[in-house]
């Protein structure tokens, strides 16, 4: 008789057992973790400085729109400045018609 197969998931250390024959997964065993009171401390300090890691993050994003806006603006004011400086002709394609 075929013995079924028993593979350890290289992601999540669960076991997997898997029938030879079928190929389909019998039985899942997750990896059973140790909790205690230093792991929830942990776990806490590692939400909080993913908190806070988050709040710099959007942070620096709003300073760089502000930024952006500021470099658009001064752009498009270079822009038009060139444009009125301009003596070439607009291409309009509406003129090949």
């Amino acid at each position: 008789m075929a013995k079924n197969f028993e593979i350890l998931c290289p992601c999540c250390e669960a076991t997997l057992v898997v029938d030879r024959l079928s190929g389909e997964v019998l039985l899942h065993k997750a990896k059973v973790t140790k909790g205690g009171s230093a792991s929830l401390e942990s776990m806490v300090s590692k939400l909080e400085e993913q908190k806070s890691e988050a709040s710099r993050r959007f942070d620096k994003q709003i300073e760089s729109q502000k930024d952006r806006a500021r470099i658009l603006e001064e752009k498009f004011k270079e822009a038009m400045a060139r444009a009125e400086k301009s003596d070439e002709k607009v291409f309009n394609p509406m003129d090949l018609d």
